[in-house]
């Protein structure tokens, strides 16, 4: 189990650093637009560019986020429950977490191949779309086997109470 822990932290950080670099991409493109614009020469596509790569880099983010439990969570009633309690809790919102982002990534990958086959390019760049629907398909993969083992140590977790 330990190596799986390590097999999939070296994924979610290599992903992590992925939304990272394009996080620093959008900043770099805007400001090299914006600079353009002063000078009337903007960035053609940059629009486009930069919400292909807002998309990646949140989808990139999202497995990291869950694994270190960097979510926004309101637990002014759950604090005051058991531990037990606040186990089931949790257990109940990972399963239904699971469910929910199993769906979405069937319905991703789903997609993307519908828009391959329409051959669906993007307004201005011409860009294949399915690329990126295809990544954050992969990204909500990524996701949803994290919750899997958010899953596993929250019932072992339970177990040992």
């Amino acid at each position: 189990m330990e190596s799986k822990n390590k097999c999939m932290f070296f994924v979610l950080n290599k992903l992590k650093a992925a939304g990272a670099v394009f996080l620093f991409g959008m900043a770099i493109l805007t400001c090299l637009d914006v600079i353009g614009r002063l000078f009337k020469h903007p960035i053609f596509g940059s629009v486009e560019l930069v919400s292909f790569m807002g998309v990646i880099a949140i989808a990139c983010s999202l497995p990291f986020t869950h694994a270190e439990e960097g979510h926004i969570g309101v637990e002014l009633v759950v604090q005051k429950f058991s531990g037990k309690i606040r186990d089931i809790i949790k257990l109940c919102t990972e399963i239904l977490s699971f469910i929910l982002f199993s769906l979405v990534t069937w319905k991703m990958f789903e997609y993307s191949i519908k828009v391959k086959a329409s051959g669906e390019l993007s307004m201005n760049l011409q860009l294949p779309e399915y690329a990126v629907i295809f990544i954050l398909g992969c990204c909500f993969a990524i996701l949803t086997m994290t919750i899997v083992m958010t899953i596993l140590k929250t019932l072992s977790n339970m177990r040992k109470r």
